[in-house]
């Protein structure tokens, strides 16, 4: 009997270990597998954000590579400030960037048929013979104008931006020019309708410019010096960024007096940073109010804050990651021109992968020196 009991309680605990690492084998490949879709997941979150940002930059890069050196063209890139947070107060500054830029047949024949009447574009499209000599020829300079700006969301909640770009006919005169002193209203509005939406949320649409003295062998560094590159541009000086809305908008040191060609830069460094709404979702809160000299920010969930070097937004004020935990990040406080400001407990850290472009200006006059 004694052996038969034994026997029994021996199986019953083998029986027990085998149930019990059984249920830590599948409690360890369900969480594998967890963690391999979270992975799987997350790379397609980067990889859609990082296709959508690369399209946007490689738009606005056909633009600039076909900037128009001669006497008509133009380049101007200026600084708007808006009122996201609805207090009455500019809390964010936006770039626009104006300019006349060569293109092809194709593209202006769009353009002219775009000009129709509905009437005139439908017996056209039926091989009208009238409707095709109603339309002008491509203009033979092969010139329109273009311009990029950035509004703030329609949802006072969301930090993001709207980017927009709209394009002209240089000689169209039933539209008004993108380079016109009223183009964009005092409250850095355009027309309704002569813009059209490429994107939408847009945190950070960073705007830098080499002049013929910028060193960039050591990167690229804005500021006050000839060697330094500068964020706004004015082709033919005609003072049309307006330094008092904000800093962006003051000019380079050292640029010349502008001829009758217009004076494009060397490079144009672009750096943009895009978060979805589906984003947002992903991103991490604070844990309790914040000081403004406080540059330790607790955080809910660590594992959903940016690498080191990133750049987060948070109720409204820019910062650079400096080092990431568990549950906390150290950040230098006030970039991009925000205050220090106190946060108040619950705010979302807003981030986007950053992708930057530099172009190169292959028209820009090389013959332009300092003070000539």
């Amino acid at each position: 009997m004694r052996d038969q009991s034994a026997a029994r309680g021996m199986t019953l605990v083998e029986l027990l270990t085998a149930s019990l690492l059984a249920a830590f084998i599948i409690t360890g490949l369900v969480r594998l597998l967890d963690l391999t879709l979270d992975m799987w997941a997350k790379g397609e979150v980067r990889r859609e954000g990082l296709e959508r940002s690369n399209t946007v930059l490689a738009l606005l890069a056909d633009d600039l590579r076909s900037l128009h050196g001669a006497s008509s063209g133009d380049l101007v890139i200026d600084w708007q400030p808006f009122d996201h947070d609805g207090d009455g107060l500019p809390d964010r500054v936006w770039p626009r960037l104006r300019m006349v830029r060569q293109v092809g047949a194709g593209a202006l024949q769009r353009l002219q048929l775009l000009e129709l009447s509905d009437n005139e574009r439908q017996a056209f499209g039926m091989g009208s013979t009238l409707a095709a000599d109603a339309l002008p020829l491509p203009d033979p300079t092969g010139l329109i104008e273009v311009v990029w700006a950035v509004l703030p969301s329609d949802q006072r909640a969301d930090p993001t931006g709207i980017l927009l770009r709209g394009e002209r006919l240089l000689d169209d005169e039933t539209r008004d020019s993108f380079l016109a002193e009223k183009f964009f209203n005092s409250s850095g509005l355009p027309p309704a309708g002569s813009l059209v939406e490429v994107g939408g949320g847009v945190l950070w649409l960073g705007i830098e410019c080499a002049t013929q003295t910028t060193l960039m062998r050591e990167g690229w560094r804005v500021g006050s010096e000839l060697v330094d590159a500068c964020t706004s541009w004015d082709a033919f000086g005609r003072e049309r960024p307006d330094p008092d809305l904000t800093a962006r908008n003051v000019p380079g040191t050292g640029m010349p007096a502008a001829g009758e060609r217009p004076l494009l830069p060397r490079r144009v460094r672009i750096v943009l940073e895009m978060e979805r709404a589906k984003d947002q979702k992903r991103r991490t809160t604070l844990l309790h109010a914040v000081t403004a000299n406080s540059t330790r920010l607790e955080v809910d969930d660590g594992r959903r804050l940016p690498d080191r070097g990133s750049f987060v937004l948070v109720a409204g004020e820019w910062m650079e990651v400096l080092s990431v935990g568990e549950d906390f990040m150290g950040v230098r406080r006030g970039m991009r021109e925000t205050r220090p400001k106190e946060l108040p407990r619950g705010a979302m850290v807003h981030f986007g992968k950053q992708v930057v472009v530099e172009i190169p200006i292959p028209l820009h006059d090389d013959d332009w020196r300092v003070g000539s």
